[in-house]
């Protein structure tokens, strides 16, 4: 039950924070309603294509829920470094000075 919660939760959160609709990750991840569902309801047993699916459309670790830990730093940095790789060249860079920029701040304080 604990890899089940974690899996919902974690999908429920990445999609709220990419203000989707489970409609519309069901629809942009290739997977059907009933499966974003039933894994946000912790019910059901995904298919390990489903869980590909979705970490890749998702951005987020299968490991994280297969080991039933929490995401770490790690799994953090592999997200950011996932979402950085889909950018342009300029858009990297644009990342890059704004990350300085938050992390100037972050000392800082």
């Amino acid at each position: 039950m604990i890899a089940k919660k974690l899996l919902g939760d974690i999908v429920k959160t990445e999609r709220q924070r990419r203000n989707l609709s489970q409609n519309a990750l069901a629809e942009q991840a290739k997977i059907s309603l009933r499966t974003v569902c039933d894994i946000e309801n912790y019910k059901g047993n995904p298919q390990f294509d489903t869980l590909c699916a979705l970490a890749t459309f998702l951005n987020i670790s299968i490991d994280a829920i297969i080991k039933e830990e929490p995401l770490d730093d790690d799994a953090t940095m592999h997200q950011i470094m996932s979402e950085l790789s889909q950018c342009s060249p300029e858009s990297k860079h644009v990342a890059l000075c704004t990350l300085r920029g938050l992390l100037s701040a972050l000392v800082v304080s």
